[in-house]
């Protein structure tokens, strides 16, 4: 029996059979899939924590030989520097985000450039996140010949945190993906692995790639398809048979402590294979460094890049010198057109309060009930346009209603009628609002409403009954 301990997030030890341990599993692998896994020795394996951790919490890091034997491990605090035993140089950091965490997927991303791809992707996405888009960090990998490439998502706030867990470290390079990615498939459809109170989860498209044999199979793999993720324990009874259902694996293989009846429940043409949970720090040591560089650079190209900047900047100074000068002198010329169309601005500036004077009284302390006054005024002849007829009649409402406070407004001659974005406190003042238009013959057609911090957000149509 070999004894080996687990992921590392917890520390516990456990006991794989001989036959998986870490030299076989090693020389296995690299015999299997050279052109993505290879020995290397010296890899420094950071667990960083679920929901982003925190300043009180430790992550646990191992640094790990070339066949996967730990030859050190402890713990990190964010911002805190490992305590590597000297005479151990590492030669790079994977860092193992949790899957449950992190959104992946590998798409064909539309772009000239890489800037251009960067800014597309998260549009891709945009539907199949559970949050709003300004909230999520998304990053791409290195595209192929065909626009494809890998393309991590999570909140900012996540990736924040767990950038924190890095940047104390001082070593680079710094790769980082999930650890669900690191489950090896061996071809079947669904993979599963109970570790740390977590089950993770790979489908047959995140092990394609894994082993870089995309050619042939690639086009069976479907971009909207799950790569691979992390489902916690207790929830298993209601995610897995959902999961199992969009997949319909008819190979799977799953770890001794996992209950394939939740995935298949008749176990109709289902072939099954029990594997134990592998230790993923082992198997993030045998990542080859050419596969990892292909990954979405999560934590900024900073930490991806071990260059000496100090000594190739040096040959530089003399002609950043030469161009700071130049800049300074540009400064200046702006500085002086900024003054002159500052001085321009001011008179067009004065100009418009002149006609704004014109037409309304600067003394009044509501423009805006002025401007209702003056369409009621507009509106009140029998030739009158179809807009200031609605406008007049949305002022009145407004007037009665004045919980409702109206953001924009347009009038749409295909529809007929006035398109109003409007907030207000409760769900019951704009159905206060819609009976008071009644009252006066308008007709409201709701086109939905968003729920947010400062109230209720809603589009509509007003027209005439």
């Amino acid at each position: 029996m070999v004894r080996y301990r687990g992921r590392g997030r917890t520390g516990r030890d456990g006991v794989l059979s001989e036959r998986a341990g870490r030299a076989d599993t090693g020389r296995a692998l690299a015999q299997a899939c050279p052109a993505v896994w290879s020995g290397t020795m010296s890899i420094l394996v950071l667990s960083l924590p679920p929901g982003g951790g925190g300043a009180d919490i430790r992550a646990p890091w191992a640094l790990v030989g070339e066949v996967g034997d730990v030859q050190a491990e402890g713990w990190v605090l964010p911002g805190a520097a490992a305590e590597i035993p000297q005479g151990l140089p590492v030669q790079r950091v994977i860092a193992l985000m949790p899957a449950q965490d992190v959104f992946v997927r590998y798409l064909a991303i539309p772009g000239r450039s890489d800037r251009e791809a960067a800014q597309a992707a998260p549009f891709l996405i945009e539907e199949d996140l559970a949050a709003p888009l300004d909230t999520q960090h998304v990053a791409i990998g290195a595209r192929n010949e065909t626009g494809e490439a890998w393309l991590f998502a999570t909140s900012k706030h996540i990736q924040s945190s767990w950038r924190d867990y890095l940047s104390g470290l001082g070593l680079k390079p710094v790769y980082a993906l999930p650890d669900a990615m690191l489950l090896n498939g061996h071809g079947g459809d669904l993979t599963l692995a109970a570790v740390d109170g977590v089950i993770l989860f790979q489908t047959r498209a995140g092990d394609l790639m894994r082993r870089a044999t995309l050619e042939g199979d690639a086009a069976r793999v479907a971009e909207t398809d799950p790569i691979c993720g992390g489902i916690d324990a207790g929830l298993a009874e209601i995610v897995l048979p959902a999961l199992g259902q969009r997949m319909e694996p008819r190979r799977m293989l799953i770890s001794p402590d996992i209950d394939p009846g939740i995935i298949a429940p008749d176990g109709t043409g289902v072939a099954l294979k029990r594997q134990p949970a592998p230790d993923l720090r082992e198997e993030a040591s045998r990542a080859g460094e050419a596969v990892l560089a292909g990954l979405p650079a999560f934590f900024g190209t900073g930490l991806v890049s071990a260059l000496d900047w100090k000594a190739m900047l040096g040959p530089w100074v003399r002609p950043a010198l030469l161009a700071g000068t130049a800049i300074l002198l540009g400064v200046v010329l702006l500085l002086g057109e900024g003054i002159y169309y500052g001085q321009r601005a001011d008179t067009y500036y004065q100009a418009a309060r002149s006609v704004y004077s014109a037409e309304f009284d600067e003394r009044a302390t509501d423009p805006a009930a002025q401007l209702r006054v003056r369409l009621r005024a507009a509106g009140g002849g029998p030739d009158q346009s179809a807009f200031l007829d609605l406008a007049a009649g949305l002022a009145a409402v407004m007037e009665e209603v004045d919980t409702v406070a109206i953001q924009s407004l347009r009038y749409t001659s295909e529809r007929g009628g006035l398109s109003v974005t409007a907030t207000y406190p409760d769900f019951s003042d704009f159905e206060t609002f819609r009976a008071a238009a009644q009252t006066r013959g308008l007709v409201i057609e709701e086109g939905g409403a968003r729920q947010g911090d400062e109230g209720v957000t809603s589009d509509f149509l007003v027209r005439r009954s």
